[in-house]
């Protein structure tokens, strides 16, 4: 177990002391804050964030909060299992970590008579309406880290959105799927078959022509079961049928997998399957309690009964097109992400968007990038325009202050990793079977890129069955074709940057270099001390074509790992301030998808010197 006090206090919750809580609490109240001393030795009292201590001010009840508990639970072992394996081993670990460390709250709360709602998928429990007394004896638990007001979000959506419309579907691809070259990526027979997409939205319009067929809960001859593969975590009892009273997830869920059956795509993976789950409003709108849930839903499916949760009928791949405005790290919904990575399932997030509500410029400049797009170790999108391949304005910048640790590629401070189109972009719409509507947003931008992951892994099953969340990321941005921005970084337009990142994604030499692709790793040490070194340049680069360059840096145990074009030679070389660069050529790359080629190098001390390498070459 480790404790995440640290990390939450640096995270910018601006959350006080309960030393400070108690001060404050007194002004205002009468009622007893418990026994426990806030100078008692035995252990940390909790932290109250200063937002809730201010609503705790303003009002004796009805307060609704987050309790986040100190006990986290260790799934590193999760990362060697397979797939099955590891889903049952992550869902396990938690609900059994969470059932512990919970147990004691929950007591309490019961015989408060509290309303709330505990999760396993992070440590969390969510209260509704609790009272200031409840709220005063909360602080008198050891277990309890932080507490918290409850996350807001809403819909990373359009700035454009053109009123939907009744058509018969007369164009076979929509261009912002050729520009990416998605229809060429079908053409090599990757269509996402097998993989299942998850969308936490305002719900899916089921019967849609566009999407009925690609329903899991789709049993044919016009059966349902809608058994774990929707859920409802916001309308009160839940509906039982799928359905969408806003038409945002709709049109996401369109972008990912759309397609009619006749020759029609819309979406970027048009036989892979999706499931939903609903955690906005028809106002697009969204509690953390309800995200959360919905988290819990992706990891584990239940039935519609909230009953027999089952890992192995989880999502591979879960689309995001929300968020919030912030400007620092929230970590509110770490534990989701994490739990996520660790049960072999991609995490992708819209990176937000300029205008209202967050009103910042178009483009919206330095550090917009808002929360849980801000998180580290997801890949966040950023727009381009529906297809001319430049940066579309309305797209929010990185950098990011919760540092890339899975992937970091030299630049663990980077958002958006990658940009896709996101402008007038042609999907389903909820208004009727046959609707459509063209929206404007990172939103739209996302799910293009939870497409492209499904193409991934059936072009490379050895990718999603020994997942490798970092080497699927590499892949995507190392064929993503690079667009050169001035980032107001005082260094002019490059490649990588804060707007568009790696640059926008390309299906065709994605799938292609899956396919097709070997692993390049190694370790990189010290000649003189024999230890590792982090943070070098490992630069391959093909003699025959540099479009199959390929680079990456060590990690902090002083390894590399990267995909890397077979049937080449390349000239594999290393580089790091104060030592010498080495150098390896003509090193032979044979046929052969998925095999690990494993280089060493050791580095020997040397003077500073005017040549590195760039991180990627093109």
């Amino acid at each position: 177990m480790k404790n995440l006090r640290q990390k939450r206090q640096n995270s910018g919750r601006g959350t006080l002391r309960l030393l400070i809580s108690l001060t404050l609490l007194l002004a205002f109240s009468s009622t007893s804050l418990g026994a426990v001393s806030a100078q008692d030795p035995r252990h940390d009292p909790p932290v109250v964030e200063e937002a809730l201590l201010n609503q705790v001010k303003q009002r004796s009840d009805s307060l609704d909060y987050l309790i986040f508990f100190e006990d986290q639970a260790d799934l590193s072992a999760a990362y060697g299992m397979s797939w099955e394996e590891r889903g049952r081993y992550v869902y396990e670990t938690l609900t059994a970590q969470a059932a512990e460390s919970q147990a004691q709250v929950r007591q309490f709360l019961d015989k408060q008579g509290v309303s709330y709602q505990a999760f396993w998928i992070q440590n969390v429990i969510s209260v509704e309406n609790s009272s200031r007394a409840a709220f005063n004896g909360l602080l008198d638990y050891w277990e309890i880290d932080t507490l918290t007001t409850i996350p807001q979000v809403f819909l990373d959506e359009s700035v454009v959105t053109v009123t939907p419309f009744e058509t018969t579907f007369e164009r076979a691809t929509t261009t912002n799927l050729a520009h990416i070259n998605a229809d060429d990526a079908w053409a090599l027979g990757f269509t996402g078959a097998g993989i299942v997409v998850g969308s936490i939205d305002t719900g899916v319009r089921y019967s849609h022509d566009m999407l009925i067929g690609q329903y899991r809960g789709n049993l044919g001859g016009g059966s349902f079961d809608h058994n774990y593969n929707w859920w409802d975590a916001i309308t009160p009892s839940g509906q039982v049928d799928p359905f969408d009273d806003h038409s945002h997830g709709t049109h996401t869920t369109g972008i990912m997998v759309g397609a009619d059956g006749e020759g029609n795509q819309i979406g970027v993976a048009p036989d892979a399957a999706w499931i939903a789950c609903k955690a906005l409003s028809s106002s697009g709108s969204g509690s953390g309690a309800d995200l959360i849930e919905c988290g819990q839903f992706m990891l584990a499916p239940w039935n519609l009964a909230k009953e027999y949760a089952n890992p192995d009928l989880r999502a591979h791949i879960v689309n995001n097109s929300w968020g919030n405005c912030d400007r620092t790290y929230s970590s509110w919904y770490a534990g989701v992400i994490d739990a996520w990575v660790a049960a072999g399932m991609y995490p992708v997030f819209a990176n937000g968007n300029a205008g209202s509500p967050c009103n910042f410029g178009y483009p919206p400049g330095l550090n917009t990038v808002g929360n849980p797009a801000r998180s580290g170790n997801v890949t966040g999108v950023g727009s381009t325009g529906n297809n001319n391949g430049a940066y579309a304005t309305h797209s929010n910048w990185g950098p990011t202050d919760n540092p890339d640790t899975l992937n970091p590629n030299g630049y663990p401070d980077l958002k958006p990793q990658v940009v896709a189109p996101g402008v007038s972009i042609l999907s389903a719409h909820s208004d009727s079977d046959s609707a459509y509507s063209y929206k404007t947003g990172t939103s739209m931008s996302a799910p293009h890129v939870a497409g492209l992951v499904a193409l991934i892994w059936e072009a490379a099953p050895w990718l999603k069955d020994n997942y490798n969340y970092a080497l699927t990321e590499t892949l995507i941005q190392d064929t993503a074709v690079p667009i050169l921005y001035n980032d107001q970084t005082g260094s002019g337009p490059r490649s990588p940057n804060y707007a568009t990142g790696w640059g926008e994604i390309d299906a065709l030499a994605a799938v292609v270099l899956a396919r097709d692709g070997a692993i390049l790793t190694g370790l990189v040490t010290s000649v003189t001390t024999g230890n590792p070194i982090p943070n070098a340049v490992v630069l391959a680069e093909a003699q025959a074509d540099e479009n199959k360059d390929a680079s990456n840096t060590t990690n902090s145990q002083g390894r590399y790992e990267f995909p890397i074009a077979t049937d080449e030679i390349y000239d594999i070389s290393v580089s790091k301030l104060w030592y010498e660069i080495a150098r390896m050529e003509d090193v032979i790359i044979p046929t052969g998808a998925g095999v690990t080629h494993d280089y060493g190098f050791a580095l020997t001390d040397g003077p500073r010197h005017d040549t590195f390498l760039p991180i990627f070459l093109r």
